[in-house]
């Protein structure tokens, strides 16, 4: 029975081709870099031009929870994965040659928010029923990376393009998109082997979701909730503080994403080390790191802020998606996921509709947006340790498979 043992070789090859699907977590923000050329050319204000990234949100939501009933289905996993990554290839491309109208550019990113839910269910769930135990806090944690190396591919190579040419020609950067087709056809297993001895009676198992799915996704709430914060404000901070030209703030979104992408790297050691506490600690991370901002006044702190912003979200990416594999059994694990990624993007959509009134109330003791959302983070953290509700998740989980 030398067969029942995956070979290292194939589990590389596996998880390389996983992980390359969570490359695609950030496809629909690719465009961010034209907005204000495409406000221009449609004649938009920026609430509509937002509306490329926030009405895919609302997609993205769709298909986490559709994805979840999908996976219990016949359906191969490798068919969906194809199926979600193609609808990114379409929903980008479509508009190089169908450009005119603003609601087909909406359309198309939806496809892309449609397919880029998909894939972030999906990478997770491949992992949960591909990889071995012991492989998985770690690859988890690389997700997170992934996720962050592709949204720099998307929006500063997307960036470049546009600037060489018109907004139309950022489009071209979804050809990334199709590079990823082509790895996951030929790295992820159409029919994977059994791992940790195989017991994969998931077809005929019922859906079961527990309570602490839902506080992973309570949690996850909050923490996109704060997330949203930098990407929202940031630009404009540095625009009203007079701390940098436009460039310098955009770079400051793409240091949060190599903060991300350098964090995600050791968020499985991370886990290991805070086995209890992993999630409050980037919510503490948060707040030191918006007080830095809000308070900082410098281009030089609003980087290292944005920086640190980036590795508190990997480390709750990373994290989040890994306490729920151990909190479910692994034929209810996509579902869960579906459950919290739905209610993560309506953390996103909602963040602005929050924090700001927040902001208003508190701006006349003489804060800003970064200065409300650091404190609000670090309540937030505390409330968090004290709860226990990660400690509790760990050990029940130990109890249930023990």
């Amino acid at each position: 029975y030398m067969m029942d043992t995956p070979s290292n070789a194939y589990i590389s090859k596996t998880r390389i081709g996983v992980l390359t699907v969570s490359a695609m977590g950030m496809a629909s923000l690719a465009i961010t870099p034209s907005y204000a050329a495409i406000a221009k050319f449609f004649a938009l204000n920026n609430t509509s031009v937002q509306m490329l990234t926030s009405l895919p949100n609302l997609f993205m939501m769709l298909a986490g929870i559709a994805v979840g009933r999908l996976t219990t289905t016949k359906i191969n996993l490798k068919t969906l994965t194809l199926s979600a990554i193609i609808l990114i290839v379409i929903g980008g491309f479509l508009p190089l040659a169908y450009h005119d109208s603003f609601p087909i550019l909406l359309a198309c990113s939806c496809l892309v928010g449609l397919g880029q839910g998909m894939c972030t269910n999906l990478a997770q769930v491949l992992i949960s029923t591909m990889l071995p135990e012991k492989e998985r806090q770690s690859t988890m944690g690389l997700t997170a990376s992934f996720t962050n190396i592709g949204g720099i591919i998307f929006i500063m190579g997307g960036g470049q393009l546009a600037a060489a040419s018109t907004w139309v020609n950022n489009y071209w950067i979804y050809i990334f998109s199709f590079l990823v087709l082509i790895v996951v056809i030929l790295l992820v297993p159409f029919h994977p082997l059994p791992v940790d001895g195989g017991n994969d009676g998931a077809d005929d198992a019922k859906i079961h979701l527990n309570k602490y799915v839902f506080y992973c996704a309570f949690w996850a709430f909050f923490t996109m909730l704060l997330n949203n914060v930098l990407n929202n404000n940031i630009s404009l901070f540095v625009a009203s503080e007079k701390l940098g030209n436009t460039s310098q703030a955009a770079l400051t979104s793409t240091i949060s994403l190599i903060g991300g992408m350098l964090c995600g790297f050791i968020v499985g050691a991370i886990g290991k080390r805070f086995k209890y506490s992993s999630i409050a600690l980037s919510f503490i991370l948060y707040g030191l790191a918006y007080l830095v901002v809000g308070f900082g006044h410098s281009l030089m702190l609003a980087f290292i802020g944005s920086f640190f912003v980036g590795a508190a979200m990997s480390i709750a990416m990373g994290q989040f998606p890994y306490l729920i594999s151990i909190a479910v059994d692994k034929s209810s694990v996509s579902m869960a996921l579906g459950v919290y990624i739905a209610i993560d993007s309506i953390g996103a959509m909602v963040s602005p509709f929050i924090v700001n009134p927040l902001t208003t109330i508190f701006s006349k003791m003489g804060l800003n947006v970064f200065s409300v959302s650091g404190v609000l983070a670090l309540i937030i953290g505390v409330i968090c340790i004290l709860g226990q509700f990660q400690k509790n998740l760990v050990r029940n989980s130990l109890e249930t498979t023990d």
